[in-house]
């Protein structure tokens, strides 16, 4: 009998090893609700990178990237790389929504097609975005097409 409690015994602590509690290597980004990284933040606080793309303008290398919250709205940001001077992209229209997809313009090297669902579920308005920044301090939206789902 104490020979099954001590196979038993083991088998659990082979189970347990398999999920042990040592923490794993983060590869997600964190940014605040000012588009700075900080790893640091509290699951409430943060929201994930989940685009990110350099670009050149004016001279300078900058990155265009968007986070999201844990109830999937988004936040849009600039910055020159590394997140140095992030700033928020205070543009209402793809801050407001969901970001389905980021791509960058073919067309133009400092432009990105941006397509944002306006809800949840079936029937909802879609729309697609051209966003210019090649003044990094004064991006052009341009609504390219809109849809429903």
């Amino acid at each position: 009998m104490s020979q099954i409690k001590l196979k038993h015994g083991l088998v659990i602590s082979l189970m347990l090893s398999l999920f042990s509690t040592t923490p794993a290597i983060a590869q997600e980004i964190y940014i605040d609700s000012t588009c700075k990284q900080n790893q640091q933040l509290d699951e409430f606080d943060r929201f994930t990178v989940i685009s990110k793309y350099e670009f050149q303008a004016q001279g300078r290398s900058y990155w265009f990237y968007s986070g999201q919250y844990i109830d999937g709205s988004p936040i849009v940001c600039i910055s020159r790389s590394e997140f140095r001077q992030a700033k928020t992209l205070k543009m209402q229209q793809i801050q407001s929504g969901y970001i389905d997809k980021i791509a960058k313009d073919p067309r133009n090297k400092t432009a990105f097609l941006v397509t944002v669902r306006y809800g949840n579920g079936s029937y909802v308005p879609i729309t697609q975005y051209r966003l210019n920044l090649s003044t990094p301090n004064k991006p052009v939206l341009t609504k390219i097409r809109s849809w429903k789902s």
